[in-house]
């Protein structure tokens, strides 16, 4: 029996394992950020270093996007991407041993997730620029939606994994899965074996030119300079949402780690109800107004 057609790109043995590669990455993402934010809470009152949890897991995608984008088109995007990983998993390892030691502060937290984040900087670009390469182009809408479910699957499943393991064991033990979670990213990046690369005529692209390029593109492209603007302003107000909301948890009747975890969780089940429901509005809606519609909802 074939399956439905937004989830036909998972037919191929090689992008479904990479699939799940994204899947298992993204949970670390998701298991850490709410891990650290709740533990900030218990470190400081001050809604400032709280809300700087979510600024220190996503200043590194601002400062690194770019350079990242560059060494993914220069390196063996396979290995890139699992030195990632590794990164991920290595960084989970010593938050856990921090905390269980009780050495852990605040300002060593932020420079952690900090740490975390350049990890996830780091491995955004490569993915993306991975993901054409495992499927036909008539595909790679359906790819790509299947990438953002993976996404928001692991933003409902990691605030519960983390939540319950925050009430029932520790923070530490968020941090443990995280770096077993982030090893089997790793493992299943590594079991892939490209196409070979092709000969080419033209001279290897270096690194301080290709981010040349990059910035030239997208100064000399009217439409993509729109869409880093809206995505921009979409980001200005969507992560002071998420930035806030363990402060919004714990001071609400009888809240804790559990209402923390379902708020974010709410969050998640909506963007995977609307990514299944892309393929048929795709036909109805064009792009500028699907990213109108969803940033006012939102709003």
């Amino acid at each position: 029996m074939r399956l439905p057609a937004a989830l036909t790109p998972l037919e191929g043995p090689v992008f479904r394992g990479l699939w799940f590669a994204w899947l298992a990455a993204n949970l670390t993402m998701w298991m850490n950020d709410v891990a650290a934010a709740w533990l900030m809470t218990t470190l400081t009152t001050s809604p400032v270093m709280v809300a700087m949890v979510q600024t220190a897991s996503t200043l590194p995608v601002f400062l690194l996007g770019l350079p990242s984008g560059a060494m993914a088109d220069i390196v063996d995007r396979r290995r890139y991407y699992a030195a990632t990983q590794l990164w991920v998993s290595v960084n989970a390892l010593l938050l856990a041993a921090l905390s269980l030691a009780g050495q852990l502060t605040a300002e060593l937290l932020l420079l952690l997730t900090f740490s975390n984040g350049i990890g996830l900087a780091l491995r955004w670009p490569v993915f993306a620029a991975i993901v054409p390469q495992t499927v036909t182009r008539d595909l790679l809408p359906q790819a790509l939606a299947l990438n953002g479910i993976a996404m928001n699957l692991s933003r409902v499943v990691g605030p519960v994994l983390a939540g319950v393991l925050i009430s029932t064991v520790s923070p530490a033990a968020v941090f443990v899965l995280n770096a077993l979670l982030a090893g089997v990213a790793f493992t299943l990046v590594l079991r892939w074996r490209g196409e070979p690369a092709r000969a080419s005529a033209l001279p290897g692209e270096r690194f301080v030119g290709a981010m040349r390029a990059g910035l030239n593109f997208a100064w000399q492209s009217p439409r993509l300079k729109a869409a880093l603007l809206r995505i921009f302003l979409f980001f200005l107000q969507s992560t002071a949402l998420v930035a806030l909301l363990p402060l919004v948890a714990l001071r609400l009747h009888g809240g804790g780690p559990a209402t923390f975890t379902v708020m974010l969780s709410c969050l998640g089940a909506g963007a995977i109800t609307a990514a299944l429901y892309f393929p048929r509005w795709r036909a109805r809606y064009s792009r500028d107004q699907f990213v109108t519609i969803g940033t006012l909802v939102h709003a």
